[in-house]
């Protein structure tokens, strides 16, 4: 390997490492300045931009754009600014974060981002327990939904290294503690989405699944009963997945019940948060009332993506930002890399996996969701490139395509 070549990976190590290390810290650690993690974007952004002179504009941005764009423009109609203005810069990240790691993916060797992308996302998961005390200690301020996710984009990271990369003891045992710490913040939607993203994914992908757990069935088993020994040995760890099943069983319980008198329900439930954002689409489903507008009418909001942005947005928004997950899938079915059906099965997964959380959640500026959007793209599309026959190499034509590869 010659010296360049080195410091052109180690360069590519660092700048990953570090865009995902601020993106992920700032979720927990000072979100009440959102101009700092733009520049911060902004200047990543530009480090790429100085070895490569070229971005990769792709349907998911193109997308993303056109769904920012119709937020701006819907300030035109929403009734309160002064709610509707802190969510437009979050907005904003969401995209920059989208070219970014799209950028990133497209023209920087995959491995060497891989591997930076988990080292950010596990040193600001470790800083956060040094601020914190998690999970060996329960902050007060603690947001279970929010670190759930971070754990969860860890997860994902790694699941998708270890199948690009063909590794098989790291995506176990790291795999195994993250989705203890998963189980550990109680996020009832998150723990659901992963199961029912594994369960999806298996059904999609089922000889292949089986042939994997076959093959792994040894190294998960090492590494989930030295997991199963840590916690048993910390008490603070006991109650904390004791509770996060609690949780997760309680919320299987709501999902499978049936309301006999839905007239009892009331707007402080989710249930009556979702018909009041239903009843007020009907009235507008085109455009809806603006940005924030459910917030703004009801004091909070709908805690599921598609109601409030059919509230919000009407049919414009809410089909805009979930063509971005269509997108995927749409690059899943066509893909056809015989090589890469493990890397499709893990990227099927978690589209499935957000794609349930957001009926529970906002995700309309999650930037966790922003960087495996810009993972699942990415990984696809060179993926199947590098696999046609007769084509260019890799490298060049996605300089060359630089402009719209999609």
């Amino acid at each position: 390997m010659t010296v360049n070549r080195l410091f052109g990976l180690l360069a590519s190590f660092l700048l990953a490492a570090a865009a995902t290390f601020a993106v992920t810290a700032n979720v927990y650690w000072d979100t009440n300045h959102p101009g700092r993690i733009v520049m911060a974007l902004l200047v990543c952004i530009l480090i790429h931009g100085l070895r490569y002179f070229r971005l990769w504009l792709s349907r998911e941005i193109f997308l993303s754009l056109a769904f920012l764009g119709y937020s701006l423009l819907s300030l035109t109609w929403t009734a309160d600014m002064h709610t509707a203005t802190p969510t437009l810069p979050s907005l904003f990240t969401f995209t920059l974060v989208l070219i970014l790691f799209s950028a990133l993916v497209a023209y920087h060797d995959l491995k060497a981002i891989l591997a930076g992308m988990l080292a950010g996302s596990l040193a600001a998961a470790v800083l956060y327990t040094m601020i914190s005390g998690y999970p060996f200690s329960y902050p007060e301020d603690f947001s279970y939904n929010t670190i759930a996710g971070l754990y969860l984009s860890g997860l994902a990271i790694t699941l998708l290294f270890g199948a690009y990369a063909g590794l098989r003891v790291l995506p176990v045992a790291l795999g195994t503690v993250l989705l203890t710490l998963i189980a550990t913040t109680t996020s009832i939607k998150t723990n659901l989405g992963v199961a029912i993203g594994f369960i999806g994914a298996g059904v999609l992908y089922f000889n292949l699944t089986i042939k994997q757990a076959i093959r792994d069935v040894v190294v998960l088993a090492i590494f989930a009963g030295c997991v199963a020994y840590g916690v048993s040995s910390n008490q603070a760890l006991i109650d904390r997945v004791q509770s996060g099943y609690a949780r997760v069983s309680t919320g299987v319980a709501v999902l499978t019940n049936r309301e006999s008198d839905a007239g009892n329900i009331g707007l402080e439930t989710r249930e009556g948060w979702k018909s009041a954002g239903l009843k007020g689409w009907y009235t507008n489903p085109v455009f809806g009332y603006g940005v924030e507008a459910f917030r703004a009418d009801f004091g909070i909001t709908s805690h599921s993506t598609p109601i409030d942005l059919l509230y919000n947005s009407g049919l414009i928004g809410c089909s805009l930002f979930y063509s971005l997950s269509a997108s995927i899938a749409w690059r899943l079915l066509k893909a056809r890399n015989p090589n890469r059906r493990g890397l499709r099965g893990r990227i099927a997964m978690f589209v499935i996996a957000y794609g349930f959380i957001s009926l529970s959640g906002l995700q309309y500026y999650d930037t966790f969701l922003a960087i495996f959007l810009s993972l699942g793209s990415g990984l696809l599309v060179r993926t199947e490139r590098s696999a046609a026959p007769e084509s260019p190499p890799l490298e060049r034509l996605i300089g060359n395509a630089g402009a719209n590869p999609a």
